[in-house]
Order: structure tokens, then C-alpha cells, then sequence
């Protein structure tokens, strides 16, 4: 349910549930311009009226008005929507109980119409048989109303006939509901309460220091978030220059490990140089990937494995004599996996061209490599048409690369397969 209502009325607009306002009259055309509109917005919004009508306005009148508006005002009546009666009667009735009992009163009559599915309860007062005797009492009641009315579904329009209220009248009707409404020159106005206007003013005041807060708050957000931005981007040229000098390492190792292999006369010696130096060109392809790109947190693996496949055939010297095709492939992978990954592709890569087909051999490696996620593993596949594992003796078991490559795969919780489909099938299943 909406906490807003129409009241029906153009000088007032939308109201609260519990709002309770009056207006001033002179004529029976006043409550008219009123009071008719203010019922047929209540009975379009499903709510039960209840209209006490008094003089210039009687119930007969009050009935026809309405009926112009809503035609089918009887039908509605006869289902108790709204109700009808005389101020006479109702306020003798009233005149028997006090203020607290009325508006409890009130407030059972809004239960009620609640419970057979109504939106609230929407009324009307006139105070055109009120004594001036009666005045204080009364006041009082208004006061009350006031208050107890502001946490229920159900909106009170009291109407006050200004050649019964005096100047000091006026003041207590003022005062003791949220505003009223007086006709002047033709047009409705109007007219706030002091508390009404000192609770807007209060709002007004506390909307101001919000919004002052926000500002605030919004200038000092924009500030950390540039100094963040600010961090994120140094921190990601530092992570470049990083990489750029771990690279660079990485190829002075190899220049280094080049010139020892190149120098040693032991053959077996020099092998072990060369994968070493497949090895470390491995590690060294993963941090110049991180260099070149400005995503430092992670590289195109299948991109990798492309430039990876390129210098190990030419380390071979198996360039024209084998072609490596990468496909499928997809993903990225961060530091701390790229680079067992590629240690692993590398060995894989290595073993093909060494055992699968070496010498002259012409042939094709396959790899294949997707990350993990989506609740399966990562796959790295290197697959080769060369000899296969029955003729390469020792390699399921192998040497201490095979050896090597399967304690680099525990660390990305991975491990090895070699199978043998038309040549050498090398798998390494992961989980990163």
C-alpha cells in the first residue's frame, strides 16, 4: 500500500495517511468545490467515506453534489462504501462520549473498513452546530486528533463555517490541524500551521546539511578513488618493470648457459645445457608477455603457447621440417600458473621434437589448452605424429625431465598422462 493518497482537492494535492487539515467556508458552493472532488478521489482510490453534512449543505445537497461526480454514487452507497449523515445527529451522538473515546472510535471505524479490503478510511467533519461553549472541549479534541491520527490509514477534513469563528477561533483552527484552506479572491489557499512550518523548516535545514554531507562525502570518495587509480596505475608499471628486468635476467642466464653448452665438450653435458635453456626461455616468454601487455595480472596463454611452439622449433632447428598448429586454446592464466604451465608445455613441446621426431623427421605438434573453471579442470595437450612411445624407450618412465615436469605439475595441483594415438599424446590435467 502507498503511503501517498489524492486528496482530490487541486490547491492541496497528494496527502499522507494521517493527515488531518480544515478549511474555511462561506457558502454551500465552498463545501461543494471541496468536498465533492475530495469524496470522489477516495471512492476511485477503494477507500470507505464518511460525509457528516451541515448546513448550507445538508445531506439532501450533499447527496446530489457528489451524485453529478459519481454516478454510481447509490450503488456505492448501498454497499456501505460511503456513508452519509446528518451533523446534527452525529455530533448529539458524539456530544455523549468523550475525545478519547471518539477517536477510538474513529480509529475502529478505519479497522473495519481495512478488514473488508478498503485502502482507509476518508471523512469529513463540520462544525456548524457547535456552541461556543463548547468550543474549548472541542479544541481540545482537535488537538488530539492531531496526533493520534498520524500512524493510522485515514485522512480528516474538518470544515469551519467563518461567520461561526472568531479571530481567536481562527488561531485555534489553525494551530491545531497540519494547515488550512480559505477562499480568497476565487481561489483556494493555504494557510500552515506554526508547527507545520517549523517542521518543514527543520526538514529543510536537515535536507540542506544532507546534501552539504554528501557533497562532503562525494568530494572525499572522488579523491580516494583517484588515489587509488592512481596507485593502481603505478603499481602496474612497477609490475611492468618488474617483469622487464626479470626478463632481462632471465636472458642473461641463457646467454650464459649458451656460451657454457657452446664451450663443453661433453655432448651429454651440452644436452642438459640445451633444456635447461628451453627451460629458462620458457619462464622468460611468460614475464616478457606481462611486460608487453597492460594487464600485468595475467596473459594470453594460447598466445603464449604460439610464440613458446615458434622458438623451440628454431632451438631444434626444425623450422620447415615441423609445424606446430595451437588449437583449440583459449584463456588466460595468472604469474603463479603461467609459469609451471609453460615449464610443462615446454618439456612437452621438447619431447615430441627430441624423442617423436628427431633427426630429419617431418611431422605435426598439436597443442591444445583451455583454463580450468566451470567445475572442471585445466588441460594442457601436446600431441605428435612422430615415433610414438614404443619407439622411444624409457620416456613413460623417462629420465629426469619426465621426473622434473611431473613435480612441476603438483604445484598447480596437476598431473601427467602419456598415451600413445598415431605418435605421442603428453597430457597435464590441473587445477591451478
Amino acid at each position: 500500500m502507498s503511503d501517498l493518497v489524492e486528496s482530490g482537492i487541486p490547491a492541496v494535492g497528494q496527502l499522507r495517511w494521517g493527515a488531518h487539515f480544515c478549511q474555511f467556508y462561506e457558502t454551500a458552493e465552498d463545501l461543494v468545490d471541496t468536498l465533492v472532488p475530495y469524496f470522489k478521489a477516495g471512492l476511485d482510490g477503494n477507500e470507505q467515506c464518511l460525509w457528516v453534512a451541515a448546513p448550507p449543505l445538508g445531506v439532501q445537497g450533499a447527496t446530489d453534489a457528489l451524485r453529478a461526480a459519481v454516478p454510481d454514487l447509490d450503488a456505492r452507497i448501498r454497499q456501505g462504501q460511503i456513508e452519509l449523515v446528518d451533523a446534527g445527529d452525529w455530533y448529539l451522538r458524539a456530544n455523549k462520549s468523550g475525545a478519547d473515546d471518539l477517536i477510538a472510535g474513529w480509529i475502529a471505524r478505519k479497522e473495519h473498513a481495512l478488514a473488508r479490503g478498503y485502502e482507509g478510511l476518508r471523512v469529513t467533519g463540520n462544525t456548524y452546530f457547535l456552541e461556543a461553549d463548547d468550543w474549548d472541549s472541542f479544541a481540545e479534541y482537535e488537538t488530539k486528533v492531531n496526533t493520534c491520527f498520524c500512524n493510522h490509514r485515514l485522512i480528516a477534513l474538518c470544515s469551519y463555517c467563518t461567520e461561526r469563528c472568531n479571530a481567536g477561533g481562527v488561531l485555534d483552527v489553525v494551530e491545531n490541524h497540519e494547515f488550512a484552506l480559505a477562499r480568497r479572491r476565487g481561489t483556494w489557499t493555504l494557510l500552515e500551521s506554526s508547527a507545520l512550518k517549523q517542521a518543514k523548516e527543520e526538514l529543510r535545514r536537515a535536507n540542506e546539511e544532507l546534501e552539504a554531507r554528501v557533497e562532503e562525502r562525494t568530494v572525499a570518495l572522488s579523491s580516494a578513488l583517484a588515489e587509488t587509480r592512481q596507485a593502481a596505475a603505478d603499481k602496474d608499471v612497477l609490475l611492468q618493470e618488474v617483469h622487464h628486468r626479470v626478463k632481462n635476467n632471465l636472458q642473461i642466464v641463457n646467454s650464459l648457459l649458451t656460451l657454457k653448452a657452446l664451450r663443453s665438450p661433453d655432448p651429454n653435458l651440452r644436452s642438459a645445457f640445451e633444456d635447461t635453456l628451453r627451460r629458462v626461455t620458457a619462464m622468460s616468454l611468460v614475464h616478457e608477455a606481462l611486460y608487453q601487455h597492460d594487464d600485468t595480472s595475467s596473459i594470453d596463454f594460447a598466445e603464449y603457447l604460439r610464440t613458446l611452439g615458434g622458438a623451440l622449433i628454431e632451438s631444434f632447428g626444425a623450422t620447415g621440417r615441423v609445424q606446430v598448429e595451437v588449437g583449440p586454446a583459449y584463456g588466460h592464466l595468472d604469474l603463479n600458473t603461467a609459469v609451471p604451465v609453460g615449464l610443462v608445455a615446454a618439456e612437452g613441446i621438447a619431447n615430441a621434437l627430441k624423442h617423436g621426431l628427431p633427426g630429419e623427421r617431418e611431422g605435426h605438434i598439436w597443442i591444445s589448452f583451455r583454463p580450468p573453471g566451470n567445475g572442471r579442470e585445466g588441460e594442457l595437450l601436446v600431441r605428435d605424429n612422430g615415433l610414438g612411445l614404443s619407439c622411444t624407450p624409457g620416456v613413460e618412465t623417462g629420465g629426469a625431465g619426465l621426473i622434473l615436469v611431473k613435480a612441476i605439475a603438483r604445484q598447480v595441483g596437476g598431473h601427467i598422462s602419456l598415451e600413445a594415438h598415431s605418435g605421442t599424446e603428453f597430457r597435464l590435467s590441473f587445477i591451478g
